[in-house]
């Protein structure tokens, strides 16, 4: 997310603006060249469309610099390190990751076939030649992949393991909910705990949305990190004009966490890692993340070329053991009686051979969700727990493994949204609705175009069918249109029904755009002098056309001079200290939208509406045209400016595809308060950067299959 949208919005607000112009202006010519209201129309209509497109010129080109423009690349990285920090230690309490304490997640290496061998890792990493830095003191290394054995929770972390690989380097492999990203988030905050100045900042990043066949690692790395920390957007310094992002990858102060190379297309995932390999320079750390068969698949395909990731070492999560899962489910039961319901469950976790549950209770994930299902949650008595662990037993409801997760998938969304006896922690919505809704929004990822797990509200308009997209934005523009257009008589109104209900319609129907950041207000002389000459020039030949001289032409020049000059918007500077989330550019979007239409109504509207009503006072009741110029002054800006917010946010399409698919019960109304809910209660969802996301992938999957 930049300060903008691309620069292809251009052509459209042209498109529609002339279309919106053209229209009044027919309109107003077939009502005769000497009918008043047609030349408030044709003004009205006219004067919009120069003073948006210079506002928007002057937005899109200015070098919108923060405050702390000066900062040097290293100063940027320290400050983006509290972000990182901030916002995985928020994360982490929000998981509940060590409630009542962290699983015991074991591993150990990975299969020698999957990485390179540890020999050349060695030889790689002491290659002065190869711009590699010098080793670190003896002892640090590990003889051989036996040393990189590991325990989460433990004095040998993550972090310990990735320390001990010379070339620092490291895959991370493990079935479906096994822990990999929780693993990650760790690591992440145990390498911003020892992380000292200038030094590089770990960023954990999905690999989801990245396209390795169009996009270097670098741009999409750059892309990410600016959309979380729209900070980074701004120009680093010297020459150039690289963004702070760029600048930090060029520097070599990112430290790229890769969570979920499993999640792209299967076709690409071995040409995503030789595109990793291709981007990666000598001493770069790297930690990458994946499902052990996918990985597998990719690095050794049936009949292709075998690729590995230069330098990487790897590891294997292992599946929990029998005493891990009983100190866990034990520990969070909230007392005697409720850890005795599990002594049945967990008596088989030992049997040979072990039957459904224990075989699913042997990842994270399940571990979590049964503990969700069968255990009161803090100040709930167990009586309000509607499930026993018991049924988990029954041959005839879970034969298989995989009937077990489909139940505790299952069981998760009703047991996540039952009452709560606290009642500044219930729940607003019923589970029924709750759960509904949770589905439609896990089909919308499952089949919309962008292919990956991230749920980002300003992605909403392409949840609507593409046949029925631009009803709503059409329906909501016509009336408008309409109501404002009878309130300036029949002419008028008609004309101002075509033109805004056909201009707002087809805009907030065009779908979706990145989030803009929060704008402010500004006197710019350099747009006013531009509008000016570009008014007077344009007023000379709409004048002439009208036969209104000399009059008309200082009220385009003064109208389109003072729209431009006052609509001066320039974006807010970004705190680098703070990491953007779902809410917050939620919040900025719809501001920077509602400045657009006060921006454009007022300097447009007012503007034009009080000279266009001076202008034809002169040859009328002055108090009488003073007021319908106004009246077509600001509904012509009104146009503009919703034109305007529309084109530049998101917030407008997301508003109108939230309202339709809310009339229809496909959504809450409120559906921001509804998504943070299921994050930061729930445990439903879960965020990362600027997007949710589901709790596990899988979980989308199962809802999306209902």
């Amino acid at each position: 997310m930049g300060v903008s949208r691309t620069r292809r919005t251009g052509p459209i607000t042209l498109l529609l603006l002339g279309l919106s112009a053209g229209v009044t202006g027919v309109l107003a010519w077939l009502l005769g060249p000497d009918s008043a209201i047609a030349r408030i129309g044709v003004v009205g209509g006219v004067l919009g469309p120069p003073g948006l497109w210079l506002a928007w010129a002057s937005y899109r080109d200015r070098d919108d610099r923060a405050d702390n423009a000066d900062l040097t690349v290293e100063q940027v990285a320290d400050q983006i390190a509290v972000a990182v920090h901030d916002q995985w230690t928020a994360e982490a309490e929000l998981r509940r990751l060590n409630d009542p304490h962290a699983l015991p997640v074991r591993w150990q290496p990975a299969d020698p076939g999957l990485v390179q061998d540890w020999a050349s890792l060695v030889r790689l990493a002491t290659d002065r030649g190869a711009g590699w830095p010098s080793p670190p003191p003896a002892g640090i290394w590990a003889a051989g992949p036996a040393g990189l054995t590991g325990l989460a929770g433990s004095d040998n972390e993550l972090i310990e393991a990735l320390d001990r690989v010379p070339t620092g380097r490291l895959v991370v492999l493990g079935e479906p909910g096994a822990g990999k990203t929780i693993l990650l988030v760790r690591l992440v905050l145990a390498l911003l705990a020892r992380r000292g100045p200038a030094e590089p900042v770990p960023v954990l990043v999905p690999l989801a949305s990245w396209n390795p066949t169009g996009q270097h690692l670098y741009d999409w790395l750059e892309t990410r990190l600016i959309a979380d920390h729209p900070g980074l957007g701004d120009p680093a310094p010297g020459p150039g004009r690289l963004s702070r992002g760029r600048a930090l990858l060029n520097a070599g102060l990112i430290v790229a966490v890769l969570d979920g190379l499993d999640e792209i297309p299967e076709t690409v995932r071995g040409g995503a890692i030789d595109r990793i390999n291709q981007a990666l320079q000598p001493g770069q750390r790297l930690v990458l993340a994946a499902r052990s068969r996918p990985y597998q698949a990719a690095v050794r395909p049936a009949g292709g070329i075998e690729v590995r990731l230069t330098g990487a070492a790897g590891v294997e999560l292992c599946p929990l053991d029998a005493a891990a899962i009983t100190d866990y489910l034990h520990a969070s039961a909230g007392g005697p009686a409720a850890a005795a319901r599990w002594d049945p469950v967990l008596a088989t976790l030992t049997a040979s051979p072990p039957p459904p549950v224990a075989q699913a209770l042997t990842t994270p994930l399940m571990t979590t969700l049964a503990r969700a299902i069968y255990n009161p949650r803090p100040n709930e008595q167990l009586t309000a727990v509607p499930r026993r662990p018991l049924e988990l037993l029954n041959p005839g409801l879970f034969p298989t493994r995989s009937a077990v997760e489909e139940h505790l998938f299952d069981a998760f969304i009703p047991a996540a949204y039952r009452p709560h006896p606290d009642p500044a922690r219930r729940c607003p919505w019923p589970a029924a609705d709750a759960e509904r809704w949770l589905v439609f929004l896990a089909r919308h990822l499952d089949h919309n175009l962008h292919g990956t797990p991230d749920l980002a509200w300003w992605q909403l308009p392409t949840a609507v069918s593409p046949h029925r997209r631009w009803l709503p934005g059409l329906a909501v523009g016509l009336a408008v249109g309409l109501t404002g257009g009878l309130a300036g008589g029949l002419g008028l109104g008609l004309g101002l029904t075509v033109g805004l209900g056909l201009t707002v319609g087809l805009a907030a129907g065009w779908g979706e755009g990145a989030p803009a950041r929060e704008i402010r207000w500004r006197l710019s002389v350099s747009d006013l002098t531009v509008g000016l000459t570009a008014g007077l020039a344009g007023g000379l030949g709409l004048g002439l056309w009208l036969g209104l001289g000399l009059w008309l032409e200082l009220v385009v020049g003064l109208t389109v001079g003072l729209a431009a000059g006052l609509d001066g918007l320039t974006a807010t500077p970004a705190d680098l200290t703070a990491a953007a989330g779902p809410r917050s550019i939620f919040v900025q979007d719809r501001a920077t939208f509602r400045s657009f239409v006060l921006a454009d109504g007022l300097t447009v509207g007012l503007t034009a509406g009080l000279l266009a009503g001076l202008t034809v006072g002169l040859t009328a009741g002055l108090t009488t045209r003073l007021t319908a110029g106004l009246t077509a002054g600001l509904l012509a800006g009104l146009t503009v400016g919703l034109l305007g917010g529309l084109l530049k946010t998101a917030w407008g399409s997301f508003a109108v595809a939230r309202a339709w698919l809310a009339m229809r019960g496909r959504l809450p109304r409120e559906l921001m308060a509804f998504l943070a809910d299921a994050h930061e209660h729930r445990g439903v969802l879960r965020q990362v950067g600027t997007v949710y996301q589901f709790r596990h992938v899988e979980l989308q999957r199962r809802l999306a299959n209902r």
